[in-house]
């Protein structure tokens, strides 16, 4: 399914869909400072999807307005994985099902001071909620690949919508 290829010790190239088993075996060439958060998000991520289930798209995120991690574009839900601070560390998820988002777009933060210390990638989803709908916005996506994503979880969601 999913290939890895390692460019040097910074950059590789993922292809997708991978699966978190594969993505345990890939995250092996990462730096070790950085494997240690794909480690929590991968332990989190095993208790709300399959070993065997396909994964579209892997990214930093910050899924709260306080707090960093990851997005991940599931072949059943969006899962964020946020990561919690503290003596003991770890992380925790929270599932979205496709059927629920109704709208899905992404914008580019305008930067004022030049070179930001962040990345510029926003993505904004509306879901549906009891009484109308509610919005979320997930920032710090990396501006090269806010586009896979965004057409990732479009995909998702129109797939589920055929369904039904």
């Amino acid at each position: 399914m999913g290939n890895y290829t390692k460019l040097n010790y910074r950059f590789g190239i993922m292809e997708y869909p991978v699966t978190l088993t594969e993505m345990e075996e890939f995250i092996l060439e990462f730096p070790k400072s950085e494997r240690k958060f794909y480690e929590l998000a991968i332990k989190a991520l095993k208790k709300v999807i399959k070993d065997n289930e396909k994964i579209f798209s892997f990214e930093t995120a910050n899924p709260t307005l306080t707090k960093t991690g990851f997005i991940i574009v599931a072949e059943s839900k969006l899962v964020f994985v946020t990561m919690k601070g503290g003596l003991f560390g770890g992380a925790e998820t929270e599932t979205i099902q496709y059927k629920d988002i109704v709208e899905v777009d992404f914008d580019i933060a305008p930067n004022p001071f030049g070179k930001a210390l962040m990345e510029l990638g926003i993505l904004y989803l509306k879901i549906k909620g009891v009484f109308g709908s509610k919005k979320r916005t997930i920032r710090n996506i990396p501006e090269n690949n806010l586009d896979s994503v965004v057409k990732a979880i479009r995909d998702k969601v129109k797939e589920r919508t055929n369904q039904l």
